[in-house]
């Protein structure tokens, strides 16, 4: 059997979680349910997950979660060699050289592992190391190749049996390859906020797990081609005390989570927590947690992920650190970059520099000349602010007399960046004009959810997805609660509105009312959006100073179904795409029945009769103003006119007063 191995992430669990003991942890063992059958040994899965490594950078890893009850036996995969294939390809398992050869195109990696290649998993759970390295031909100082090795598609065979979890802790393993959620025919609203808030627990603990959201129905259908190890999480109303419960269903291991009103959503949202693993029964009651602490608009590297960070040798040797808005919290409008750190001493005749660029774009330079310690402030331009952002550090550095003809590493500049020191100060505000790339940040912490309809089934399914893909590109956990339509058109907050009809659309101001409607320019979409077409739409825009997204759809003649069809369609493209939420641009991504969904901007559609009838007072007002304007300067010109005509009589009068023999 193969399993899916998990991204490299860097990951941060706040938030504190209570698991209520002594009489609140049931210590009646449940029945243990039936062992899982694993797949037949050999069966491929392929997967997305890879690893890079730069020419002359130090090894690289990716981390393979092992289901406990499974044996790894083969490691397999494609090594692939962008540039120029000079050097040597080195594949390790846990620091044991699996793979060496000359760099090529393309590399098969296909290596046998055993149980001793396994390590320790934090709290729970074994896991493989697979490292890749680059060892450039280039001896010589300064030259840096910039040729890449990727190991694609990594397939890691086991052998065995998947064992069964027999307690919560056991249930969440230090990483799980996918969860599945199912939703129950009619949920409650309870049920519903539940279950949106799980998914993104489910997404914020396991980043690089696959979270799928599914009616009930479908549960055995989405189960059949997992992965063993994979899990799926069940909510359920009940009107007792908030539980959970091991079970299976469709051959995988299962967690019941039972409970009613809104404690049952604070224990979906525990579920986030890496402390679940403390609970070494079957059973827990009373499950709660509280919601972390929103981060601060300063943060240091450290906090940021990058622990480490140093820069050595000769050429331009740099580091790179990935930083989003909702890291600060929420949205900024503007961030102050501010490097501390120190470096070896630069040689007379030698010369070295440190720049620093955001998004490509050069912030701030300085050479390193005197003393062995520097400083780095820059201000980000509001122009350069995204919702994902990357920060570079480069060094630049020559040796004496700018001589690279000797061997590498022979006394290079080294460069150790205080990233504890190191911060980054945002300011709240806005810098990117409306559309989905305000989004996750946008929400801050909370994302209030209404329905536009009656069914609650779909309507979960899809807010539960979207929440799911937001949530990976949140570095907060996203607390998602269920609100009514009225309340959120007449509240301040950001948030989501999910199976919307044609009255919410208009009721919300939304740029593309759920209406027939035809584009300027065809040429932006794929295939032909007719002017009685069915389509089904995700719309991210700025209504009465907060930011909204709205996912509805259209069918002549009142089609529900085929609306239904193409809400559904617009999440799981959303769920599935590569890149998830970060893919999406513009404020409008289109769907019909038949066709890839594509991503508009609001101005190439035709304003819709629902939008012209917005501005139909404006018009009023404009018009009355205009005919008010037209009478005023009628009125103007007439008595103009009558007082030149009487000025006119006065001088004819006089004239006439003056002349011989007037008044004889």
């Amino acid at each position: 059997m193969t399993q899916t191995p998990a991204r490299p992430r860097a990951r941060s669990h706040a938030g504190a979680i209570i698991l209520a003991c002594a009489a609140t942890l049931a210590l009646s063992a449940v029945t243990a349910p039936g062992a899982i059958a694993a797949p037949p040994e050999g069966a491929a899965l392929r997967t997305s997950s890879s690893v890079s490594a730069l020419a002359g950078q130090n090894e690289q890893t990716l981390v393979v979660p092992v289901t406990a009850g499974l044996e790894p036996t083969r490691v397999k995969g494609t090594i692939v060699v962008s540039g120029k294939p000079e050097g040597t390809v080195r594949a390790t398992v846990n620091g044991r050289v699996v793979l060496e050869t000359k760099a090529a195109a393309s590399i098969p990696l296909d290596a046998a592992v055993s149980a001793a290649d396994m390590t320790a998993a934090d709290v729970a759970g074994q896991q493989l190391t697979v490292g890749l390295q680059f060892v450039a031909a280039t001896q010589t100082m300064c030259v840096v190749s910039n040729a890449t090795a990727t190991l694609n598609n990594l397939a890691v065979d086991f052998s065995g049996t998947a064992k069964v979890p027999t307690t919560v802790g056991e249930f969440f393993p230090a990483s799980v390859p996918a969860v599945v959620l199912p939703v129950p025919a009619e949920p409650g609203a309870d049920v519903s906020a539940a279950i949106m808030t799980a998914s993104a627990a489910m997404s914020h603990r396991y980043p690089d797990a696959a979270v799928s959201v599914v009616p009930d129905t479908e549960l055995a259908a989405r189960a059949a081609n997992l992965p063993a190890g994979s899990r799926v999480l069940s909510v359920v109303a009940d009107q007792g005390e908030t539980s959970t419960e091991l079970a299976t269903a469709a051959g995988l291991p299962q967690l019941i989570l039972s409970g009613h009103d809104d404690q049952l959503r604070t224990a979906a949202r525990a579920l986030s927590s890496d402390k679940t693993a403390l609970a070494v029964t079957s059973s827990v009651t009373g499950l709660t947690s509280a919601l972390p602490a929103a981060p601060g608009l300063v943060q240091s590297l450290k906090d940021l992920g990058s622990s480490t960070l140093k820069l050595s040798g000769y050429g331009t040797p740099e580091s790179y650190v990935g930083v989003t808005q909702s890291q600060f919290g929420g949205p900024v409008s503007s961030v102050k970059v501010q490097l501390k750190g120190t470096h070896t001493a630069v040689p007379d005749n030698a010369q070295a520099q440190v720049s620093v660029f955001w998004n490509d774009y050069l912030l701030s330079s300085k050479n390193l000349d005197g003393g062995d310690t520097f400083t780095v402030d820059a201000d980000v331009p509001a122009g350069q602010l995204q919702a994902k952002n990357g920060l570079r550090i480069r060094l630049a550095a020559l040796p004496v007399g700018g001589d690279c003809t000797g061997p590498a590493g022979v006394m290079p500049m080294e460069v150790t960046v205080d990233t504890a020191g190191s911060t980054l100060t945002a300011v709240r505000g806005g810098s990117t004009k409306a559309g989905f790339a305000r989004f996750p940040q946008t929400f801050g912490q909370s994302v209030p959810v209404a329905f536009g309809d009656g069914n609650a089934q779909a309507n979960t399914v899809n807010a539960a997805s979207l929440v799911a893909s937001l949530q990976r590109d949140s570095a907060t956990l996203l607390d998602t609660r269920m609100v009514g339509l009225d309340d959120l058109a007449g509240s301040s907050e950001s948030g989501l509105v999910v199976g919307a009809t044609a009255d919410a659309a208009n009721r919300l101001s939304a740029p593309l009312r759920l209406a027939e409607f035809r584009t300027i320019a065809p040429a932006d979409v794929e295939y032909g959006v007719g002017t009685t077409a069915p389509f089904g739409v995700l719309e991210a825009f700025e209504q009465g100073g907060r930011d909204l997204l709205l996912l509805g759809a259209w069918a002549p003649e009142g089609d529900t179904a085929a609306a239904s069809t193409l809400q559904a369609s617009l999440a799981s493209h959303v769920s599935g795409v590569e890149g998830g939420w970060a893919s999406l641009s513009r404020n409008l991504l289109v769907t019909q029945p038949s066709g890839t969904p594509v991503l508009l901007e609001s101005n190439v559609v035709v304003p819709q009769k629902a939008v012209t009838d917005d501005y139909r007072p404006y018009a009023w007002w404009i018009g009355g103003a205009v005919l008010i304007l037209g009478l005023a300067f009628a009125l103007r010109t007439v008595l103009m006119r009558r007082r030149a005509k009487a000025a006119q009589d006065y001088v004819d009068a006089e004239q006439k007063a003056t002349e011989p023999g007037h008044g004889n």
